[in-house]
């Protein structure tokens, strides 16, 4: 992993904004700047105030560890690592750094995974500066994957469809929506993830309901039967990098509509991956282009997000869900480096409920498929 890409990059982005310091705690931010993988994801209240990085706008950064996390200190890059003694106030510690890193009275940001009393010990530690929230700074940065960090979105989006691969054929009658996701989490585990990149669905709507404004009204404790479509939406953990993955099913024999509605949205995205580097050039293209097609094979007004907000994916990488998304109103150029997930749902009130999910990745102005799952696979 390029650390030095990522320090720099976020110090001339505190050179352009006149920050003199940033402090993460516990979070994607610290995990991406450090390579330090505390538990961020599974509740703040499980983190530590102590775990801390300290950034100057120039020089190197400081890392303060909880004596709980110490054993993290082995895979960092950072040489000032310091464990936080018990005997000793942590906010003594906070003075120590600012001033061995020769912060004076300036703007200081925090990110928001900071516990409350490190923020006031900070704000003691900088008295007279002015003080921002510290996320978003690294949102550019991030939004470029390395070759290392492509390597294990690939792997995480790897074992995400084999563990669908495993599901497939255990989908049966009497299948509940609750043991599906159970299903999906444990088998993950199984094969290797640390955790799952948000609570796992495969959402049921059966054919031939009363329409709803909400799509997934099927009790989630009722068992699966005939004439069902089943959304998946599904990512999983792994070496500490998401992915997030979407294809639909249908159990029992689906109408001709329904069959050519699903072909229809797998077109779709595939020709929206082909229009890469063509058609599509920005973020905000992809929006556009599908509901085009969509138009064009008679299934535009099912588009789940049309004439709302136009959402259509989002970028992706320590976190499931980064910026920026792919929405009407971004502008940002299509880079190599990009990783972000395409997924468009298409939704008929009462009679089906259909999503397909891709990781891509933009290599050489082109877009690359991360996930390959067979397109060809409806009924169950």
């Amino acid at each position: 992993m390029d650390f030095k890409r990522r320090l720099t990059g976020l110090q001339a982005k505190m050179e352009e904004q006149g920050l003199d310091l940033v402090v993460y705690g516990g979070s994607p931010d610290l995990q991406y700047l450090t390579g330090v993988n505390l538990e961020w994801r599974r509740g703040r209240d499980l983190l530590h105030p102590q775990d801390n990085v300290f950034v100057p706008r120039n020089g190197e950064p400081v890392l303060t560890l909880n004596p709980e996390s110490q054993g993290q200190a082995a895979g960092t890059w950072i040489k000032d690592v310091r464990v936080a003694e018990k005997s000793q106030p942590y906010g003594d510690t906070i003075k120590k750094i600012v001033s061995d890193l020769g912060v004076k009275p300036g703007r200081v940001a925090i990110g928001d995974y900071c516990w409350g009393s490190t923020s006031l010990e900070i704000a003691k530690a900088c008295a007279g500066s002015r003080f921002r929230v510290g996320e978003g700074l690294l949102d550019i940065i991030r939004m470029i994957k390395e070759p290392e960090e492509v390597a294990k979105l690939k792997r995480a989006a790897e074992v995400t469809e084999a563990v669908m691969g495993l599901i497939s054929p255990r989908i049966v009658e009497g299948l509940t929506q609750r043991n599906l996701q159970i299903m999906m989490e444990m088998m993950g585990r199984g094969l290797g993830a640390s955790d799952a990149s948000f609570p796992p669905t495969g959402g049921y709507l059966k054919t031939g309901t009363i329409p709803s404004d909400d799509p997934f009204i099927y009790p989630k404790e009722a068992g699966l039967t005939k004439g069902t479509s089943i959304a998946f939406d599904f990512g999983l953990v792994v070496d500490g990098y998401c992915s997030d993955w979407g294809r639909s099913f249908y159990f029992g024999q689906p109408r001709a509509d329904i069959l050519q509605a699903y072909q229809a949205l797998q077109l779709a995205v595939v020709q929206a991956g082909d229009a890469v580097g063509g058609e599509i050039t920005r973020l905000c293209d992809f929006y556009p282009f599908i509901e085009k097609m969509l138009d064009r094979d008679g299934y535009g007004n099912f588009l789940r997000n049309r004439l709302k907000t136009g959402v259509i994916g989002h970028q992706i990488g320590v976190e499931v869900h980064e910026d920026p998304w792919l929405r009407p109103d971004v502008t940002q150029s299509l880079v190599d480096g990009m990783v972000f997930c395409i997924e468009p749902k298409l939704w008929s009130k009462g009679e089906y409920y259909l999503r397909v999910e891709d990781m891509i990745l933009i290599r050489n102005g082109k877009a690359e498929f991360l996930t390959t799952y067979t397109r060809e696979k409806f009924q169950t």
